[in-house]
C-alpha cells in the first residue's frame, strides 16, 4: 500500500514537469533569449533562440535577434544567413537591412552591399529603434561612432556607397556619393577623406590635396589624411613627404602602410637600415601582406643580404603562389647565387602565371645565355621584345649572334 502511494506521487510529479515543459513555447524561449542578449550572455541567448526556432521555424523576429547575437559572437557568416532569412519576409525593415548591408560590406560583397544601401536610401527617414550601430572611422585607429536607425543616416549610406565605388574603381561615381554625404553633413571629416581618395585615384591631385587638408582642419590627428598627403608627392623621397609619414605614424602607430610607404622612400635614398626597420614594423602589424615581404626582400637584396632576401621572397610565393613578381624576384636572387637552373624554373613559373611578363622572358634569356643555351636565350629575348621590353642592340647582338 505504501509502495503504490509513492508510485502514484512520482507519476504526479512527472506529469507536472511535463506540463511545465509544454508551457515553454517558442515565445517563452524568444523572451529568454532577448533577456540573455540584453545581459550580454550571448551563448545562452543563442541556445534560447535556437530552441525557439526549433519549436517554431517561422518565428521571424527570432532570426533577426539571433543574427545580432551571432554578430556579437563573431559569427559574421551565420549572422548574414539569419539577416537574409528575416529580410525575405521583412524586406523594408531598416535595422535588418542596414545590418546586412554593413555585413556584406565587411565581407567584400560589394555589388549586393551596394544594392542594400541603395534600398536604404529609398526607405522613409526616421523611426524609433533601440538598436545601436557602430561605424569604424577610416584612419582613426579603431575609433567608432555610434548611430541608430532613428537618426538621419542618409549621409552614412552615401559614405558607404562611396567606399564601395572606390573598391570597384568607379572613382567618378564614388566622388558623386561623397559629394552627397558632404552636402548633408559638411562637418564630417571622414566624408572628405573618402572624396580625397576618389580624387587621388582619378589623378586629380589638386582636389585630393584640398580634401585631405580639410580633413586635418576638422581632425588634426587624422593619420590617414597625413599618409595620403605624403603620397601625393608621387613617392619622391623628399624630406617633406617623409616628415608627413612620420607624423602619420606618430598619430597612429598601428597603421602598417605608413611604415611601408616611409620604408620605400628610405629605400630610394639608400637608407637601407631605416627602410628595413620600417618594413619590420609593417610586417609585425600585418604579417600576411605579401607585398611587404616583397619590398623587404628588395631592401635586403640591395643591402647584399641575399639569404634574407631569398627568405622574404619565399614567403611571398608561399602567401600568394600565383604572384609573378614573387617568382621573378626569387629567380633574380638565384641568378646572383649562380643557381641558374633554379632561376630558370622560377622565371618559367612567373611566365606560367603571367604569359605576357616581358621582364621574366628577358631575365630567363640572360640565365639561358649564361648556361650556354643560346637558341633558348635568343627565343626568350625575342619574346621579351614582343611583350614591350626594350632590348639594347649590344645585348641582342651578343645573345642572338648566329640565330
Amino acid at each position: 500500500m505504501v509502495f503504490i502511494r509513492i508510485c502514484c506521487l512520482t507519476v504526479f510529479v512527472l506529469s507536472g514537469s511535463l506540463l511545465a515543459q509544454e508551457r515553454r513555447t517558442a515565445q517563452y524561449y524568444f523572451e529568454k533569449g532577448e533577456a540573455a542578449a540584453t545581459a550580454h550572455s550571448y551563448k545562452t541567448a543563442l541556445a534560447h533562440f535556437n530552441e525557439c526556432l526549433r519549436l517554431e521555424p517561422y518565428f521571424m523576429q527570432a532570426y533577426f535577434s539571433r543574427a545580432q547575437v551571432r554578430e556579437a559572437m563573431g559569427d559574421k557568416q551565420g549572422a548574414l544567413t539569419d539577416y537574409n532569412i528575416f529580410l525575405e519576409r521583412n524586406p523594408e525593415n531598416k535595422e535588418a537591412l542596414l545590418s546586412r548591408a554593413v555585413s556584406r560590406f565587411e565581407f567584400g560583397q560589394w555589388a549586393v552591399a551596394k544594392e542594400d544601401f541603395l534600398a536604404l536610401l529609398k526607405l522613409p527617414a526616421g523611426g524609433e529603434t533601440n538598436t545601436i550601430f557602430f561605424q569604424t572611422q577610416k584612419g582613426d585607429e579603431g575609433a567608432s561612432r555610434a548611430f541608430s536607425t532613428g537618426n538621419n543616416l542618409r549621409p552614412l549610406f552615401y559614405d558607404y556607397l562611396g567606399q564601395i565605388e572606390l573598391k570597384l574603381k568607379s572613382y567618378e561615381q564614388a566622388r558623386v556619393y561623397f559629394d552627397s554625404a558632404i552636402l548633408l553633413a559638411p562637418g564630417q571629416h571622414n566624408f572628405y577623406l573618402g572624396r580625397g581618395l576618389a580624387y587621388q585615384h582619378a589623378g586629380d591631385t589638386s582636389r585630393a590635396r584640398t580634401d585631405f587638408e580639410t580633413v586635418l582642419r576638422l581632425d588634426n590627428t587624422n593619420s590617414l589624411a597625413r599618409h595620403n598627403l605624403a603620397l601625393l608627392s608621387g613617392n619622391q623621397p623628399t624630406a617633406e613627404a617623409e616628415q608627413m609619414l612620420t607624423e602619420a605614424i606618430a598619430a597612429n602607430p598601428k597603421l602598417p602602410y605608413s611604415y611601408a610607404e616611409r620604408g620605400l622612400m628610405r629605400l630610394n635614398t639608400g637608407n637601407y637600415a631605416a627602410a628595413l626597420s620600417d618594413y619590420n614594423e609593417a610586417i609585425k602589424l600585418e604579417p600576411d601582406n605579401y607585398d611587404y615581404y616583397l619590398n623587404r626582400g628588395l631592401i635586403k637584396e640591395r643591402a647584399k643580404d641575399l639569404t634574407g632576401a631569398l627568405a622574404d621572397y619565399k614567403r611571398v610565393i608561399t602567401l600568394k603562389p600565383d604572384y609573378e613578381k614573387g617568382w621573378l624576384s626569387h629567380g633574380n636572387v638565384m641568378v646572383k647565387l649562380n643557381r641558374l637552373a633554379e632561376a630558370i624554373e622560377d622565371y618559367t613559373t612567373a611566365i606560367t602565371y603571367y604569359p605576357d611578363y616581358g621582364l621574366a622572358f628577358y631575365n630567363r634569356a640572360q640565365a639561358w645565355h649564361r648556361l650556354g643555351k643560346l637558341a633558348e636565350a635568343c627565343s626568350d629575348l625575342h619574346k621579351a621584345k614582343t611583350h614591350g621590353v626594350t632590348i639594347p642592340p649590344k645585348v641582342e647582338g651578343t645573345i642572338c649572334k648566329g640565330n
